[in-house]
């Protein structure tokens, strides 16, 4: 009856993972273009951010990247020609999802062959609980009683001191004496087995329970396989039947990976979450992000100016709060902050590009300069095709 339920257990989480493989390879329809840009976005890892995808980083670079995918969209190519013309540029690394192919081709099949793993699993469990077969009760109570007593000959079924023990041994001696006395009798071995089966039972219990609660007991191996198999199922179907959301046709099977959410989600509880933490520059770091991704410019600058309050030190967020004056078009007040960092960053892409795109904002002559050296040192950059024209119109 156990196994009959754990099996059921092992099924239903089969069943989940296998909807969930279904769900995922199931276009839902036409996506519109923002749709397919954040998709795609997501997908792609941004140049010059750790860990970051392009859909996620507030990066220059990775806005630039946001406006390619938009344009090739609205061109008429598909989401995967887009993948593809970040792979001819940046290579397979770009890509946050493996390829199927390769060595990528193994986190593609993982779920599927953990699906088919524990299906195989649970049919053996099935299987072998029903090909099993029903001993009947005298039978067992008689078999038992005989096994116990030849491991009591055998000096592999020593009772101890514990009430149990004693009640075994007992039990033990019950049996033999009975047997001693006249084999024949057959209601009196039957009533000695029945008592040396329940006294066995009895002691086997209490040693399980001291094991289980011994410090560093080792679990039965068949308990350790099957929770194993659950976890891994477990792993498999609500990874694959919840994580994994709609795609549209055209569209990955990863569908709407981690990072594709609405952009403007979240950003009520990261300002709670600052305001509650007002002297932590990460809260304020975070619900900056937040809001610039949801394109709100001044609240945006805000969190930025609250994080850099705490943190002057912190370049990093310097730079984010430069890029999003420029892509708002208030690129002189980005200026005096961009090169301080300038100065101390003089080859870093990002922090020359944001600079460069000020300095033309504000009609410096110095942003000729500029931009040509983020071209020598970006030249395969998204942003590298805009600069380019830019320059040339000067």
């Amino acid at each position: 009856m156990r196994r009959a339920a754990g099996a059921a257990v092992v099924v239903g989480v089969v069943v989940l993972a296998v909807l969930g493989l279904l769900r995922a390879a199931a276009p839902q329809g036409s996506p519109s273009i923002p749709e397919q840009v954040q998709a795609v976005a997501a997908g792609l890892r941004c140049p010059t951010c750790q860990g970051q995808s392009v859909a996620d980083s507030a990066s220059v670079l990775a806005a630039s990247a946001r406006q390619v995918i938009e344009d090739q969209l609205r061109e008429g190519r598909t989401p995967d020609q887009v993948r593809q013309y970040f792979v001819d540029r940046y290579g397979e690394q770009v890509l946050l999802s493996p390829d199927a192919s390769g060595a990528g081709l193994l986190a593609w099949l993982l779920p599927a062959l953990a699906v088919a793993a524990g299906g195989v699993f649970a049919w053996r469990w099935l299987h072998r609980a029903r090909s099993a077969p029903a001993e009947p009760a005298e039978d067992a109570v008689g078999g038992a009683a005989r096994r116990a007593l030849a491991a009591h000959r055998a000096g592999a079924l020593v009772p101890d001191d514990s009430p149990a023990g004693e009640s075994l041994r007992e039990a033990l001696d019950a049996r033999l004496a009975a047997a001693e006395d006249d084999p024949a009798d057959a209601e009196a071995v039957a009533g000695a087995d029945r008592r040396l089966a329940a006294a066995v039972r009895r002691y086997r219990a209490r040693e399980t329970s001291a094991r289980v609660r011994a410090p560093g007991a080792v679990l039965p191996r068949r308990v350790v396989t099957a929770g194993a198999a659950v976890v891994l199922l477990a792993a498999a179907g609500v990874g694959v039947g919840l994580a994994v959301g709609d795609r549209g046709t055209g569209d990955p099977v990863t569908g709407d990976v981690p990072g594709a959410a609405d952009p403007a989600a979240g950003v009520a509880a990261l300002r709670a979450e600052a305001e509650a933490r007002p002297q932590d520059p990460a809260a304020w770091l975070a619900l900056g992000r937040a809001l610039d991704r949801a394109r709100q410019v001044d609240p945006a600058v805000e969190a930025y100016d609250r994080a850099l309050a705490l943190e002057p030190a912190a370049d990093d967020v310097a730079l984010l709060r430069g890029n999003v004056l420029v892509r708002a078009g208030r690129g002189a007040e980005a200026l005096p902050a961009m090169r301080e960092l300038a100065g101390r960053y003089p080859d870093d892409p990002d922090v020359l590009l944001v600079l460069g795109l000020a300095q033309e904002a504000a009609g410096a002559h110095e942003a000729i300069d500029t931009l040509s050296r983020f071209l020598e040192l970006a030249p395969n950059s998204p942003a590298a095709p805009g600069v380019r024209a830019l320059l040339g119109d000067r």
